[in-house]
């Protein structure tokens, strides 16, 4: 996403000059790995940095590529970062200034980098289709002149989570139910364990043979001496009730940490579980630094927990700008709102909640819970879950008010609708908001838009599909609590959107067909503005101009004149009012 900002009243074009952007982020983590004690991800085609000790962004680096998958530092050059992608290149970093060495292109597509730190062993494993069957490639790449040696193993039906050894001597990977491992001295292969259903994910020990596997139900197998063949000696563990996806071993002991789709980091001592729940997100995957003193989980809403073993607890969450669970970006139906004390931006995440990031800092703030609801993992298969989300939210300029509006309709009960209002001391936390009143339901049918500002008390405007806006007042006497002020309709049609003025004399609210301009002080029609298009998406006041947004059309009328000033296309998803008032901030997805 980004943010354009742009001068409204002395526009008479849209156009990219002059504009400012600022990239906010967003995506899932789609490559990580440790460096002794510092966490490497990968979010589209940014690398980001951070301390595992203090949570802290050491450094952040644009790698060219959204295809990444696979990291590691050189094991003849500390200061070298080697980045694999799908695209078939193989490219190096130096990390002292952060400048790209060289680039060499190393054939099909690159899936797996596996390099032995030790020994200084590297190998590359590339995947390409043949005659609409997967071949997968096991090269032997020298480090010093990084030029592939010789193909050690080429394998003609798919496999995955390949490992390598410390003394980088073997190469395990997974191909169905079977844990197959190669010697990259001799290229001999043989199947050291054959499993029951398919296998999801696997993981040696940094020093010791051991190594563990997992299927699609939640059971773990644990491996003694698994390079050596013929050996039988397995363990199996059962707690999960779902796909383990991510597992790795302590590395100072064989303690073995998992997680998966439950939300729960499982921790194996002697085969006894100790449980760590209600991490957020599905586990994706799970790391161990050097350091030994804690654990690190990327899950699958583009959190990364820091867990400390010390106290058994989260220590650090790392978020960018956070994605729903069905890997759509923040919804552009509900809106965003610019802090008025400080660089925060507000934006849908989970449902049911909204998240708090700082455009300066970079980083995830809060997430702020609406609706109080349990995160089921939803296992079963073609059944969807249908959550509580929040559709519509608005802060008032002073900070000290918010405004949700929140939905649950499963097609067989009746929906769900409810308004709420949040205060906040502006002179606290930023981030702690208290409701005051919780409405049920503001309208009939679905809520489209929701307005907030101020006029002789603060007052918020909901627009509805059931032809009608309604203000909502708040009032002293009451407690702060918020009551229903005022209904307006307009020859049956539906209301989309709706505005206040910023000395709060007049409300426009957009029907179908026409926008239409109230006093607010005896809620009598003041103007009425015929619209050629059939909704309106957002309008904005801003001293005699009245905007309009709807699909990709933005249009400026003269409130002096009721006449058309100009109009423009443009693909923009959401408009901002920006605090100053000069300003609107013009969102738009690439």
């Amino acid at each position: 996403h980004y943010f354009i900002q742009s001068n409204l009243s002395m526009m008479d074009e849209l156009s990219s000059e002059g504009l400012t952007g600022h990239y906010l982020g967003g995506g899932r983590v789609s490559c990580s790995t440790l460096v002794k004690d510092d966490l490497f991800l990968v979010v589209k085609s940014n690398l980001l940095v951070y301390s595992t000790r203090n949570a802290a962004l050491l450094h952040v680096q644009c790698l060219g590529t959204s295809q990444v998958t696979g990291l590691s530092v050189n094991p003849l050059n500390s200061q070298q970062l080697l980045v694999t992608s799908k695209d078939g290149y193989l490219t190096v970093w130096d990390m002292t200034d952060w400048t790209q060495m060289r680039s060499d292109k190393m054939g099909s597509s690159v899936s797996d980098l596996l390099v032995s730190k030790s020994t200084q062993q590297f190998f590359l494993v590339t995947k390409q289709t043949v005659k609409s069957q997967e071949v997968t490639t096991i090269k032997k790449v020298d480090l010093s002149t990084l030029a592939p040696i010789s193909d050690i193993l080429i394998i003609r039906k798919p496999c995955s989570n390949f490992q390598i050894s410390s003394c980088g001597g073997f190469i395990m990977f997974t191909r169905d139910t079977r844990v197959r491992v190669i010697n990259t001295c001799t290229c001999a292969t043989f199947t050291r364990y054959t499993h029951d259903i398919e296998l999801s994910a696997a993981t040696l020990h940094c020093k010791d043979d051991v190594a563990a596997v997992a299927d699609a139900e939640g059971k773990m197998c644990i491996l003694e001496n698994w390079n050596v063949k013929g050996n039988e000696e397995v363990t199996v563990h059962h707690w999960h009730a779902n796909r383990v996806s991510g597992m790795a071993f302590a590395p100072r002991s064989q303690v073995l940490f998992s997680g998966g789709l439950e939300s729960v980091l499982v921790k194996w001592l002697d085969g006894q579980p100790q449980f760590l729940p209600r991490i957020g997100g599905g586990i994706q995957e799970v790391l161990c630094p050097e350091s030994g003193d804690t654990v690190v989980l990327v899950t699958d809403d583009s959190v990364v927990h820091i867990v400390s073993l010390n106290t058994w607890s989260v220590k650090f969450k790392l978020c960018n700008v956070l994605r729903r669970g069905d890997d759509e970006c923040p919804r552009t139906a509900a809106s965003r709102e610019l802090s008025r004390d400080s660089s925060h931006v507000l934006m849908t995440s989970s449902p049911g909640h909204i998240q708090v990031y700082d455009v300066e800092k970079r980083k995830h703030v809060a997430d702020l819970d609406i609706t109080n609801q349990n995160k089921c993992t939803g296992h079963e298969k073609n059944k969807k879950l249908v959550y509580i989300d929040v559709t519509h939210f608005k802060v008032s300029e002073d900070g000290e008010w918010m405004a949700t509006v929140e939905r649950r309709d499963d097609g067989y009960l009746t929906p769900e609708n409810r308004l709420k209002f949040w205060s906040r001391d502006p002179e606290e936390d930023t981030t702690k908001f208290t409701m005051v009143t919780c409405i049920e339901p503001p309208h009939n049918k679905v809520v489209t838009s929701l307005t907030l500002g101020h006029t002789s008390h603060p007052t918020a405007v909901t627009t509805s599909t059931d032809q009608s806006a309604k203000v909502w007042m708040c009032t002293e006497e009451e407690g702060g609590s918020w009551t229903l002020e005022q209904t307006l309709k307009h020859r049956n049609g539906p209301a989309f959107a709706s505005v206040l003025s910023s000395d709060g004399s007049v409300v426009a609210v957009a029907y179908k067909g026409a926008t239409v301009i109230y006093s607010t002080s005896d809620w009598e029609t003041k103007a009425e503005i015929p619209q050629n298009i059939g909704r309106v998406d957002q309008i904005f006041l801003t001293g005699y101009y009245l905007l309009s947004s709807a699909k990709d059309l933005i249009s400026v009328w003269d409130l002096t004149s009721l006449s058309l000033c100009w109009e423009v296309s443009a693909n923009v998803s959401y408009i901002l009012s920006l605090p100053d008032k000069t300003f609107l901030a013009f969102v738009s997805r690439k």
